[in-house]
């Protein structure tokens, strides 16, 4: 018996390479460093929103502290039997934050004029006032003290507007708060209308 005669042994054919894996790979991670780049940035937007939405809260709870602070401020004024003579005017600031409604007297609105701690500013600091009700503003983190006007404007309003008597009348003020953060990044300003027998 014969044997066939082996085959002989072939060698692969090697065909020159291209570099097509090393552009692919490239590519992607080109990509996914966009993506990675992307998405620190969307981070980031995120961080400062989130500081920003922070910062604005304080300033807001710090501008309502001192709105309820103004406004114990006029309560005060009316029952120490205070004078109309006792506010002041756009022409003459007080340091107490009490105003008389001068809105037609003066060229602007108080709270317009210059900015809380600025020179003729019209704000009352609330930092020094008695009975803050334990509020304190000089802790790191928070808001810095607030600033209020307080302007009286009428002297016999109904105390009740849905429902008025004519036989009791209050006086009615126009309370402006404002407040800023620590930082800076935020300013709160508002404003209620207070009535007080």
């Amino acid at each position: 018996m014969t044997r066939p005669a082996a085959a002989p042994h072939i060698l692969p054919v090697f065909r020159p390479q291209r570099g097509a894996a090393l552009v692919i790979a490239m590519i992607l991670l080109l990509i996914m460093s966009l993506l990675a780049a992307a998405s620190l940035r969307e981070t980031h937007m995120q961080e400062r929103m989130s500081s920003n939405s922070h910062d604005r809260d304080l300033a807001f709870q710090s501008a309502e502290a001192g709105l309820k602070m103004g406004e114990r401020q006029a309560e005060n004024w009316v029952k120490s039997g205070a004078a109309n003579a006792d506010l002041a005017s756009c022409q003459n600031p007080s340091l107490k934050g009490l105003y008389r409604n001068v809105d037609a007297q003066c060229p602007i609105p108080l709270w317009e004029g210059p900015a809380p701690g600025e020179l003729g500013a019209f704000w009352h600091d609330a930092s020094a006032d008695p009975g803050g009700d334990g509020i304190r503003f000089t802790d790191k983190g928070l808001s810095l003290a607030p600033f209020y006007i307080v302007e009286l404007i009428s002297e016999n309003a109904p105390c009740q507007i849905n429902s008025p008597d004519l036989n009791t009348t209050c006086k009615r003020f126009r309370v402006t708060a404002s407040s800023r953060s620590a930082e800076g990044r935020a300013r709160v300003t508002l404003q209620s209308i207070y009535a007080t027998e």
